[in-house]
């Protein structure tokens, strides 16, 4: 008769025999866990949070990394903790598996250790962080820009009169002149929608039936990108933004074209286009000094309002900035353009039967009035006083 082995033993053989089954299978997942970090680390295409240019976004950028440094001191001492128990208290082939450990309970100074180490480093981070809150939401002496969000869109108006009139307004591109600190006026038209330029400042939610203060600047000239990061609907990844910086003397000429009225065209296919818009498009779409019955949120959309194309090919992007206007040689994006007009839902996802975005003009515009009716857009301004890089 075999001599019976101790019940602890084999429990103990047991847990022993599990726990090696598991770091196997966490060992065989390790790869696939350090490549999914690779990708979540990498910037998303142009937008890239780790690289601050304006001074409101390196206030974030400090504090973060100030925190991340923090976290990672932590994350280093309670991993060596870990470590050090583990080689210090393992079983040893010479112990008895019956005895356990030396009992410990209480120990007050490791317990006042770990616990007021935490409250002063986070009572040192609230100190640094609250007043860079309240700064942030401040407002400056500079220009003010009202900021609307809906789906799947931002509109920007500047200088509004008291009776909320503007005789600027943009569609997914704030212009702004470097060095100045620029004020936001964040508001919305349906839902919620977040913005959000990193490399200028943070986020900023835009709430219907709310205004939220907001500021970005840029030393620097060049266009930034940003995106909404508030889910808002199916085209919430598609609802993109980009801010163009100027220096001074392009911004004050790109001021006076945009407060150049639009004209009639003379040549055949613009005037065919000009008539064409005029049937299908004024019941959402404004364009100054020729169309302007969607004006004052009357445009025929859940947000009561579409992008006013006055001065469309001063742009470098359309359609929730997700198409480039311009190729690379400077070109118009003809082929992008006219598929949009022929069938926007299928280029973006929307409800157009539930006045949440472009209808599409499949089965209403042959080719050739949908050549027209593009030809007529190439007029409307242009070329972009800076083009994306």
């Amino acid at each position: 008769m075999s001599p019976r082995i101790p019940i602890s033993t084999e429990v103990k053989s047991l847990e022993m025999t599990k726990s090696q089954s598991v770091m196997s299978r966490l060992l065989r997942l390790l790869p696939l866990l350090l490549g999914s970090m690779l990708i979540a680390s990498c910037a998303s295409g142009r937008i890239d949070p780790t690289d601050p240019v304006g001074d409101n976004a390196k206030q974030i950028d400090g504090i973060m990394r100030l925190s991340g440094y923090m976290a990672a001191a932590v994350g280093l001492f309670v991993a060596g903790a870990v470590i050090t128990a583990i080689v210090k208290f393992r079983e040893r082939p010479t112990d008895d598996p019956n005895e356990l450990p030396k009992q410990i309970h209480g120990n007050r100074k490791a317990e006042l250790t770990w616990t007021l180490i935490p409250v002063f480093m986070l009572v040192f981070l609230a100190i640094v962080t609250i007043p860079t809150v309240f700064d942030l939401s401040s407002k400056s002496d500079g220009r003010t820009i009202k900021v609307e969000g809906q789906q799947w869109w931002w509109q920007f108006s500047y200088d509004v009169d008291e009776d909320g009139v503007s005789d600027i307004v943009t569609a997914n591109e704030i212009v702004i002149p470097v060095g100045e600190e620029i004020n936001l006026d964040i508001r919305s038209n349906d839902v919620i929608h977040s913005f959000w330029i990193p490399q200028l400042n943070g986020k900023r939610d835009a709430v219907p039936g709310r205004v939220h203060s907001w500021r970005i600047s840029s030393p620097v000239p060049g266009i930034f990108y940003g995106e909404c990061t508030e889910f808002c609907g199916l085209s919430h990844a598609n609802m993109q933004m980009r801010a163009v910086v100027l220096t001074d003397e392009d911004y004050d000429e790109w001021v006076r074209e945009q407060l150049t009225p639009a004209n009639i065209p003379a040549a055949a296919a613009a005037k065919s286009g000009y008539d064409l818009f005029g049937r299908h498009c004024v019941s959402c779409h404004v364009i100054n000094g020729v169309y302007e019955s969607a004006a004052d949120g009357n445009a025929n959309l859940t947000s009561g309002y579409a992008p006013n194309l006055t001065h469309l090919m001063t742009r470098t992007s359309f359609a929730g900035a997700i198409f480039e206007l311009y190729e690379e040689d400077g070109s118009v994006n003809i082929a992008d353009l006219k598929e949009w007009i022929r069938n926007a839902p299928g280029q973006k996802p929307s409800r157009p039967e539930n006045r949440q975005g472009m209808i599409s003009f499949a089965e209403t515009l042959s080719d050739k009035e949908l050549d027209d009716l593009v030809t007529y857009l190439m007029t409307l301004g242009g070329p972009p006083p800076l083009m994306p890089s």
